[in-house]
């Protein structure tokens, strides 16, 4: 893919012009992905949101390649905990059958781990992922997504506290008179076009194109998730000496 080879080109230390350079390499790709010809994924413009996965991944994995261990970055079914049932009580009594609920998300920094578990007649084992950074990627956020974005943080968080949880979208659908972002498990909303939705077809009728990303939400979000994956997450330990456990 030429966006995947021209990002890889881009060589600077200076983190604005990075994020900006990836920035405006996706917005060349998703102004292609906004005209008719190519807009014919499906009725959801799935394509775009698929576009917003891939400048994700553009985007971080400068940070992660000095981590020299295997990663799970992109899209996966994450952990969110796990509970036990059985068929009958022999089966328990031999080994209850452990299940791991997963969650969808659209773009993971996360840990792929086996799972074993074992009792003296018998073990199994599983292949889960455990997320420490989950996006969501819509091309536009109303309800329904975030009533799921909102279940979904809740769930993985109770599998893994320190999951960093955001929500990325393009434009915005949602009256947030009607629902609680700022209560929410989610830790940061971002609408990047800073623009309601429009539908498409209204908007190219009208002859008018996609407004611009807006540079200071992209490089908010990029730093945010920057410091999630060099901060140390708890300082439980040194309480002795910091007086803060959290």
């Amino acid at each position: 893919m030429v966006w995947r080879d021209d990002s890889a080109a881009i060589k600077t230390e200076d983190e604005p012009r990075f994020v900006e350079a990836q920035m405006n390499l996706y917005e060349r790709y998703r102004n292609v992905l906004d005209e008719p010809r190519t807009d014919v994924f499906d009725s959801r413009g799935a394509l775009q949101p698929s576009a917003l996965e891939e400048f994700c991944y553009l985007l971080f994995a400068p940070l992660l390649r000095s981590v020299s261990t295997e990663l799970a970055i992109g899209h996966f079914e994450v952990y969110q905990g796990m509970y036990f049932s059985a068929q009958d009580f022999r089966d328990f009594a031999t080994l209850p059958t452990a299940r791991y609920p997963v969650g969808n998300l659209d773009f993971v920094i996360g840990k792929p781990l086996t799972s074993r578990i074992e009792s003296d007649q018998a073990q199994s084992e599983a292949r889960i992922v455990v997320p420490a950074v989950a996006v969501e990627c819509k091309t536009y956020l109303d309800r329904p997504r975030w009533i799921e974005s909102d279940v979904l943080a809740t769930r993985i968080k109770a599998g893994f506290p320190r999951c960093l949880y955001l929500v990325i979208s393009e434009f915005l659908k949602l009256d947030l008179s009607k629902v609680d972002v700022i209560g929410s498990r989610v830790d940061h909303v971002y609408v990047f076009r800073r623009e309601q939705n429009v539908d498409r077809r209204v908007r190219r009728k009208g002859g008018t194109s996609l407004t611009p990303l807006h540079f200071p939400a992209v490089y908010d979000f990029y730093g945010r998730v920057k410091e999630h994956l060099t901060a140390r997450w708890s300082a439980a330990e040194d309480w002795q000496t910091s007086g803060i456990i959290k």
